[in-house]
């Protein structure tokens, strides 16, 4: 469930994921790669160092450009190689 913008305040990132139709048209296929991309957050996401971010707020879009459907393995370690990018980024 979506996040009001009066509720956001007390959250430090917001995520928005997203598959695009026009390359999976079966919705079984785009909810499969946002399942696999939400467990592969939802795991990883203490590297955004959430104990750094209590004066930031971010929001994050994350977009599906692939072709093919990855295997969940290749979502993760892309989700680490991303969070280790924008930890990098956010203590700038």
């Amino acid at each position: 469930m979506p996040v009001a913008a009066d509720d956001a305040a007390g959250v430090p990132v917001q995520v928005l994921f997203s598959v695009p139709k026009k390359r999976f048209k079966r919705a079984v296929d785009r909810n499969l790669i946002k399942r696999r991309s939400r467990e592969a957050y939802r795991l990883h996401k203490h590297q955004l160092l959430y104990s750094h971010l209590p004066d930031k707020e971010i929001i994050l879009s994350l977009t599906y450009v692939g072709k093919e459907i990855a295997d969940y393995s290749f979502i993760e370690k892309k989700m680490i190689k991303l969070f280790a990018q924008l930890s990098g980024e956010v203590l700038k």
